[in-house]
């Protein structure tokens, strides 16, 4: 636990390596990726659809794709 704490104070504290400015850049750019559906919606829905197509067609090439089920007749009826 000692350990733990004298990482996180050289990471956090006053007296760390890294200075308060330099730990802006990484939370910036996390809540901008996630803001970005919010702030551009019909950019995102725009990738989300491409990706959407793209895992359909990677899933089809592999095989994995639709496959045509059996067409049995129901039971009791002919």
């Amino acid at each position: 636990m000692d350990v733990a704490n004298r990482m996180v104070e050289a990471l956090f504290g006053p007296e760390g390596d890294i200075p308060w400015w330099a730990w802006l850049g990484p939370i910036i750019l996390l809540l901008a990726k996630l803001m970005y559906p919010v702030v551009f919606p019909e950019t995102a829905a725009a990738e989300a659809e491409t990706d959407r197509r793209l895992s359909e067609f990677c899933r089809e090439r592999d095989g994995k794709g639709k496959e045509k089920k059996n067409k049995k007749g129901k039971k009791g009826k002919r």
